[in-house]
């Protein structure tokens, strides 16, 4: 199966891009991608947003936000974020 990836600099332009059939949104990429491995037919295309916003990690006291397109790799090597990391290699 043929996957195509489009990359986009803002969320408006990648929302577009997930009008078509077939489409859907890569964030930190886990369970979509796992999907098309596994060989779920209905995704044909990827759509990735490469603001760095959107890949940012802020721990403020006991509070923790994660941006859509972090990684568990990202996760992992956090250094505030050990508690994650079992859940993060799961």
């Amino acid at each position: 199966m043929s996957l195509a990836l489009r990359s986009f600099s803002t969320v408006k332009d990648a929302n577009a891009a997930l009008q078509a059939a077939g489409t859907r949104y890569l964030g930190g990429g886990t369970l979509v991608v796992r999907a098309a491995n596994e060989g779920d037919v209905s995704v044909s295309s990827l759509v990735r947003v490469t603001d760095p916003g959107l890949s940012r990690i802020a721990v403020s006291g006991g509070d923790v936000r994660l941006g859509a397109s972090v990684t568990m790799a990202a996760i992992l090597r956090h250094p505030e974020l050990t508690a994650l990391a079992p859940a993060a290699r799961a």
